[in-house]
C-alpha cells in the first residue's frame, strides 16, 4: 500500500493512501492529529521493515513538534511523538535500510548526513553528503540496503559510511523531488512537485531508473502539498 502526507507551507497534516499505477487518491486515511488533537505535517514517512513500525519524520513548518520523530498509525493517522531531531538537523527525508534497520537522513540546510536514533528520535551525523543543502531530498534504501536520493533535479547514490554522494545522472523532471521509497518489487517511487516559488503546489507521482537516474511520471496526484510517500508491504 502506498502512502502519502501532507506537510509543506505549515498546511494541515492529512495521510493518504495512493494507486501506484497512477497517483491517484484512492483514500483519505485522516488527519495527523496525535491523541490531544494536535495536528503534524509530515517531511518524510517510512515503515520499518524489521519492527512493523510506520514512522514520520514532520516538516519544519509542522504545526505541532517541527523536525521531530513520530509514529503514524496507518489505519487512523493517529501520531505518537517520539522526540526531535536536534538543533539544526532539518531532514528533508528518511530512509531504513532493512538489512540491518538503521534509519538514515539528510538535511535541507546543509551537507550533513545522518543517522537516527529510533528510541529518542536523536539525529546524528556520520558523514556529510559534500552536495551543499538537500533541495527537494528525496532518500530511499532498496532491498539490498543502498541508498539513493534526489537533490535538485539530479539522481545520486549515497555511501551509508560516509554519506557522500555520487551522481548517478539527471533526473529529467521539471519540478525537485520532495520524496521517495522502493515499493515491494524494488521499484524506486518518488513525489515530484515544488521547486522555485511554488505556487501550484502540485504533485506528481513518478518512478526512477536507478541506472541512469530518469525520472517517469505516471500521473498527477489531485491532492496538494504532499510532502511525503512511503509503501507498506500488504500482508495476505
Amino acid at each position: 500500500m502506498l502512502y502519502a502526507a501532507k506537510g509543506t507551507f505549515g498546511v494541515q497534516g492529512i495521510l493518504y493512501t495512493l494507486d501506484p499505477a497512477t497517483g491517484a487518491v484512492l483514500t483519505t486515511v485522516g488527519p495527523l492529529n496525535d491523541a490531544a488533537g494536535n495536528n503534524y505535517g509530515m517531511g518524510g514517512l517510512r515503515y520499518h521493515p524489521i519492527t512493523g513500525i510506520f514512522y514520520g519524520a514532520t516538516a519544519t513548518s509542522s504545526p505541532t513538534n517541527p523536525n521531530y520523530l513520530v509514529i503514524v498509525d496507518p489505519a487512523t493517522a493517529l501520531v505518537t511523538p517520539i522526540g526531535p531531531f536536534g538543533v539544526g538537523a532539518l531532514l528533508t527525508d528518511i530512509a531504513i535500510d532493512p538489512t540491518t534497520g538503521i534509519m538514515y537522513g539528510v538535511s535541507g540546510n546543509n551537507q550533513k548526513f545522518y543517522t537516527i536514533n529510533t528510541a529518542t528520535g536523536q539525529a546524528v551525523q556520520t558523514g556529510s553528503t559534500l552536495l551543499g543543502y538537500q533541495n527537494g531530498g528525496g532518500l530511499a534504501a532498496d532491498r539490498t540496503g543502498a541508498l539513493f536520493g534526489i537533490d535538485n533535479f539530479f539522481f545520486y547514490s549515497y555511501n551509508k559510511t560516509t554519506g557522500m554522494a555520487t551522481l548517478i545522472g539527471p533526473t529529467v523532471l521539471a519540478n525537485l523531488v520532495r520524496a521517495a521509497d522502493f515499493n515491494p518489487s524494488n521499484v524506486l517511487y518518488g513525489l515530484e512537485g515544488g521547486g522555485g516559488i511554488d505556487n501550484l503546489h502540485l504533485r506528481f507521482l513518478v518512478t526512477f531508473n536507478v541506472i541512469t537516474g530518469l525520472g517517469t511520471r505516471l500521473g498527477q496526484i489531485t491532492v496538494g502539498d504532499l510532502d511525503a510517500l512511503a509503501f507498506i508491504p500488504v500482508t495476505r
